[in-house]
């Protein structure tokens, strides 16, 4: 089942270089988080906020995106949104202050929102039920790959270059990027597009609400990750540049093989199981990061918060149109993505205000494990279908 899906090697191909760019323009400011705060003088607030105005405009964009992808089709929603995100990262190249950084980080999130969801949309219209885990999770290979790439592309940039033109260097990468996304991609003629009656979505039942509240501790976990884990491993496991790439290349080498195994998995045995298990997994590994300890522990917790966190992610949306149908996948997808922005744009701004007021990550990182605990919990008044 698993070598079928490449037979529309379009849509693959440009899934895959869609949800690349999407992760190299999100990620390769917080590689070099520690420069940019430095020259602008950010508190550790003040840098959360780069993350969180992100996001706020992700949580913004995510229901229209979603509703464009289900009128007019994934290919010009995907396409459009790589080349905002990939210009706004330009602009953010031009920040001489933390006003100009929080408008085009917030303008990035407000236009990058319509790569993942319309992505849903194109996997459920062109690959069945029993396929679209598998499919979904090999697009999220390009997801990892570009967190990868960014973290070694915008370190070694900024080196010789400084951050400033690191970033519009990536962001001119990206709307390069927008155009061969626009020529590979197609949508399915025989899918169904038009308006979406929201008042027949699922918002009485159950099910939506505790995958929404999945959704939120997911995105904001996973970003939290990206954030604080370079800071944390350079102030407080004293870690060199050199040995932070390493340790975020192993985070971001883990979701290559986790995105499409869990994915492969889920197809196989639910997405329930996968969710419920992973996020309980989750919790107890990011305690290890309260204590002090040795490089390897280190380095083995951060690949394994990596997997389990990367395991997730497609699960997390095929059971959307397999629970609620693929018609209405992009208009729920979004939603439920709504929530997941808001998570991301809370938890990581949180855990840098507990950095502030406190002394140190402790406090935070126990806050996140507990979340992922909470979640697992939740998924146990899922129907296990």
């Amino acid at each position: 089942m698993g070598l079928r899906v490449l037979r529309y090697p379009r849509i693959i191909i440009g899934g895959f270089i869609a949800l690349a760019t999407l992760s190299v323009m999100n990620s390769a400011y917080s590689n070099i988080l520690e420069t940019i705060k430095g020259e602008l003088a950010l508190s550790y607030t003040q840098s959360g906020a780069l993350m969180s105005s992100y996001f706020l405009g992700y949580m913004l964009g995510q229901i229209p995106w979603g509703i464009i992808a289900d009128k007019y089709g994934s290919k010009p929603a995907i396409s459009a949104s790589v080349l905002g995100v990939s210009l706004s990262t330009f602009v953010f190249g031009f920040s001489e202050g933390i006003t100009m950084a929080v408008i085009s980080r917030f303008l990035g999130g407000l236009l990058g929102a319509g790569v993942f969801v319309p992505s849903v949309r194109l996997v459920s219209s062109w690959f069945t039920s029993k396929e679209r885990g598998t499919a979904l999770g090999i697009l999220n290979i390009g997801g990892s790959i570009g967190l990868i790439a960014a973290s070694w592309a915008a370190s070694f940039l900024n080196l010789s270059l400084g951050w400033r033109f690191s970033l519009r260097i990536i962001g001119l990468f990206g709307v390069g990027s927008a155009a061969l996304i626009w020529m590979l991609l197609r949508d399915n003629e025989s899918a169904e597009y038009g308006s979406i009656d929201l008042s027949s979505l699922p918002f009485g039942d159950r099910r939506f609400w505790i995958l929404a509240v999945s959704q939120f501790i997911r995105l904001g976990s996973y970003y939290t990750f990206i954030a604080w884990l370079p800071l944390i491993m350079r102030e407080e496991f004293g870690f060199s540049v050199i040995m932070t790439s390493t340790a975020m290349s192993l985070f971001n080498t883990a979701g290559i093989f986790s995105n499409p195994l869990g994915g492969v998995t889920s197809d196989r045995i639910g997405e329930r199981n996968v969710l419920l298990l992973s996020f309980g997994l989750l919790g107890l590994i990011v305690l290890t990061l309260t204590s002090g300890t040795s490089s390897l522990i280190i380095y083995s917790s951060v690949f394994l918060i990596g997997w389990f966190i990367n395991f997730v992610r497609s699960p997390a949306f095929t059971i959307i149109p397999n629970t609620f149908g693929a018609e209405s996948s992009g208009s729920i997808s979004g939603i439920h993505n709504t929530f997941a922005a808001l998570g991301a744009l809370a938890i990581p701004f949180s855990l840098g205000f507990i950095r502030d007021y406190s002394a140190g990550y402790t406090l935070g990182w126990v806050t996140v494990s507990a979340l992922a605990l909470f979640c697992s919990s939740i998924l146990l008044l899922l129907k296990n279908d």
